[in-house]
């Protein structure tokens, strides 16, 4: 058999970049061509999202504005498409290719037309009632069905008015016009997706106006072949599409990097002063107060703040402090390294510190020499291109695909100030003498539970999150873990962990397929954050004593090297496991052990009912 190449790191993004943005489909077709001739085998399988589109209307030409957009992301896009308008019977058939293929992201492409002809099923139109209750009726019934045998998340896109109406001024005061029956779908599919946790809506009207309506149909194409979509607008769409399909596969951005001159305000404070810098509510300053509200949105939902300025520290801080103007506050950073020395350094160091893959960082800097510079020493960085005109910062940062957020958790919300703890616990780490010492000092307290209603978004974002302390890697979305769960295939423990700096959240997760011998640890895994401290000796402790006590004579796992998880390496054998012929570690429960830390106190659950208590009664 020919061995196959070896998969060059930037084969995809050297073939995105030969297509600028905004080019038109036929270089977007070269280009995939050129995808065609990487073998697919070669690609690694952490690089690798497997996307479904089902769709009202013609997207072939669609998908190869997609793999050419994921390729300049870093991705290998492998696509699914349903057959022309059968999306439908796609979802209500878990027998369908949808299923088949077991995508991260499945993408619902639903124009307005399908509202229009049902509209028009009965001359007057039919009223806005039947209409809307005709398409998200069945539509609600293939998501049920997607619950139950599906995988990945599912995305579906808002509705709009493609054309200017006929209609009237009037229109607005009669519930029976199609602009009314579009608001009046568009009202449901919002209520009824925010009900489901692995759903999500997708801004398709706001693309429309960014696009321009007279430029994002093309009617010559969508009345020949309902190839609805202009190339703009299937560029606009690719990109966001991208950006869900790097969250589903946990590689969004976690922390942003940002510079502060002319960037968090308009001006150099080294050279006009705290009071000379363009910063307050009129202008010039205002646009950056509104960039200031959008990052500060980010980070509510869990994004990283972080700085790295060439300034003096002291008097940037000073303004990060106390200009009466400045929404991001010291507070506000998990991080920061302001000083003289080059960026591409800095951004290392804030990288070690927060324990954050570079690939997870994102530079917003207003210099083009500096992010060219950066660029070429971190190109696993990303460093998208601003605009130069700073009253477009605002609306250009809520453009950029790698920031979206799926889960946002309670620990989101805390995550700046956990970082700050950790630093409080380092200082704390020099002052005190042995490891002993200082892991007694920290007053430690776990709380192992099953996982609940209020804890599986914690749960599947952790798994999805987790590369260093991680046996498996495995990824696994909240469909499955609620259908393992609640058919109790799978055991899926908890761990909150606090001390007396502060709450970690929940940080560890372990998932046992328990057996009538043998209970297997499916996955196990924790939080960068609390390694050292011996909290995963306690969750091991914790479901060794329950296979004891539920009749196993012994337990099993697996460490699947992922080239990032070395750190969870000697794991299994420090806690009494041994490689048996299957390739398996194995471990007698006849044995004692493994033995609850003396410094760890254990907390009592809440008492939040588990998913599988739930279902069964």
């Amino acid at each position: 058999m020919t061995p196959l190449p070896e998969f060059a790191g930037g084969s995809l993004t050297a073939v995105a970049a030969g297509v600028p943005p905004g080019s038109p489909w036929s270089t977007y077709q070269s280009a995939a061509r050129k995808l065609d001739r990487i073998p697919a085998e070669s690609v690694p399988e952490p690089l690798r999202a497997r996307v479904a589109v089902l769709g009202s209307f013609t997207l072939e030409p669609f998908l190869s504005v997609l793999r050419v957009e994921g390729a300049r992301a870093g991705l290998w896009i492998e696509t699914y498409l349903a057959p022309y308008g059968q999306y439908l019977g796609e979802l209500l058939d878990p027998a369908s290719g949808l299923y088949r293929f077991r995508p991260h992201v499945t993408f619902l492409a639903i124009d307005g037309d399908v509202l229009w002809h049902q509209r028009w099923t009965e001359n007057p139109p039919l009223l806005s009632e039947p209409v809307v209750g005709g398409l998200l009726t069945p539509l609600f019934a293939g998501l049920d069905v997607f619950d139950h045998a599906g995988t990945g998340i599912v995305v579906v896109n808002d509705f709009i008015l493609p054309r200017r109406s006929t209609e009237g001024v009037n229109a607005f005061r009669s519930k029976g016009t199609f602009a009314h029956t579009v608001a009046h779908a568009n009202k449901h599919l919002r209520l009824r997706l925010a009900a489901r946790a692995h759903t999500f809506l997708f801004p398709l009207a706001d693309l429309v106006a960014q696009v321009g309506r007279n430029h994002a149909f093309n009617w010559r194409t969508h009345y020949r072949g309902h190839v609805s979509w202009s190339d703009a607008l299937m560029g606009a769409v690719a990109e966001r599409y991208v950006g869900f399909a790097l969250a589903a596969l946990g590689k969004a951005t976690k922390c942003i990097v940002l510079d502060l001159d002319n960037t968090l305000w308009g001006g150099v404070l080294g050279e006009e002063g705290p009071g000379g810098i363009a910063l307050g509510h009129h202008w010039p300053g205002s646009e950056f107060v509104d960039f200031q509200r959008e990052l500060l949105d980010l980070q509510r939902q869990g994004i990283l703040l972080t700085v790295c300025s060439k300034n003096n520290e002291e008097e940037a801080l000073a303004a990060l402090r106390t200009h009466p103007a400045m929404l991001i506050r010291e507070e506000h950073l998990a991080a920061y390294r302001i000083n003289w020395e080059d960026k591409a350094s800095n951004i290392r160091a804030i990288a070690r510190e927060l324990n954050i893959g570079l690939e997870h960082m994102l530079l917003i800097d207003d210099s083009p020499h500096e992010r060219a510079w950066v660029r070429e020493q971190l190109p696993e960085l990303r460093i998208p291109e601003m605009p130069a005109d700073p009253s477009l910062y605002a609306h250009w940062v809520g453009s950029l695909s790698s920031l979206i957020v799926l889960q946002h958790t309670a620990e989101d919300a805390q995550r700046t100030r956990q970082y700050q703890e950790s630093r409080s616990r380092e200082a704390y780490r020099g002052a005190v003498g042995s490891l002993e010492d200082f892991l007694r000092g920290l007053e430690i307290r776990v709380e192992i539970d099953l996982v609940g209603e209020n804890s599986v978004g914690r749960v599947v974002q952790l798994l999805a999150k987790t590369n260093q302390f991680n046996l498996t890697t495995r990824r696994h979305d909240e469909p499955t873990i609620r259908r393992r769960a609640s058919a109790s295939e799978w055991r899926i423990y908890t761990m909150r962990v606090v001390d007396r700096f502060g709450d970690f959240g929940l940080t560890a997760v372990a998932i046992v397929s328990p057996g009538p011998d043998v209970w297997h640890l499916e996955s196990f895994l924790m939080s960068c954050r609390v390694i050292g401290k011996s909290v995963e000796t306690a969750l091991l402790a914790r479901v060794a004593a329950d296979a004891r006590e539920a009749g196993a004579s012994a337990l099993s796992a697996e460490f699947v090297d992922s080239g990032r998880n070395q750190v969870a390496a000697p794991f299994l054998a420090n806690h009494g496991f041994t490689v048996g012929d299957d390739a398996r570690w194995h471990r007698s429960l006849g044995a004692s052990g493994p033995e609850w830390p003396g410094w760890v106190e254990s907390i009592t659950p809440t008492g939040v009912a588990t998913i599988a208590a739930r279902v069964e009664s």
